[in-house]
């Protein structure tokens, strides 16, 4: 079989292996679909809808998007075709949508990051997040997919918010706000463990002393 590739943030994938990642996995094949969930969270807030829902139908997707009835079933169909979604059997008449798992695995500086569709969600979200979207905008969805699994190591204590920072090459207030913005979407963490709020001026003022906190987490 012939390898296509998809050129993200100026960097080709081989697409080869990006699958759906059910019980028989079978070829995305939409690929520029696959490429506009990470641009596009309007779209990835209607698959990340259908992937939580289970199954769902467009005119219930159109009573809780934001988008127009047209772009619902724009997207549908774009999501459909790409292998995103696709149709199950019911009685109703009405067609019913249930989202595919899939899983794209890169390695970037021989660390191994994942595109999955809990990462789909979080970008989904990144008009409500600055942090989510500066880091995307300015670093790529390669650098967010690796500071996405750093965040959820944080939370297990396994890394601290330098490490972080060193590790996605990001600047300290950049990793703490993405940490914030994180732990608030997943619900990582408690009141007790997660991060405490500062704003970028105190990491200038008292970088070190902050960053300190975490080094024992």
């Amino acid at each position: 079989m012939v390898s296509s590739f998809v050129t993200l943030h100026n960097m080709s994938y081989d697409t080869e292996h990006v699958r759906n990642v059910g019980d028989t996995p079978g070829m995305i094949t939409g690929i520029p679909t696959f490429a506009e969930l990470l641009e596009n969270p309007p779209l990835a807030s209607l698959y990340t809808s259908i992937r939580r829902s289970g199954i769902t139908t467009g005119p219930e997707l159109v009573e809780t998007t934001t988008v127009s009835k047209k772009t619902v079933y724009d997207y549908l169909h774009k999501l459909e075709r790409a292998g995103l979604i696709s149709k199950v059997d019911h009685d109703s008449g009405t067609a019913v949508y249930t989202a595919e798992e899939f899983e794209l695995t890169l390695t970037v500086r021989e660390t191994e990051v994942s595109i999955t569709p809990e990462l789909i969600e979080v970008i989904a979200q990144r008009n409500e997040y600055p942090a989510i979207e500066r880091v995307l905008e300015d670093h790529g969805i390669v650098t967010f997919a690796l500071a996405y699994d750093l965040v959820k190591a944080h939370s297990e204590g396994d890394v601290t918010i330098r490490q972080i920072a060193s590790l996605a090459d990001l600047s300290s207030g950049t990793a703490y706000d993405l940490v914030e913005a994180l732990y608030s979407i997943l619900d990582l963490g408690d009141d007790e463990s997660g991060p405490t709020m500062y704003t970028p001026d105190d990491f200038d003022e008292v970088e070190g002393d902050l960053l300190e906190e975490f080094d024992d987490k």
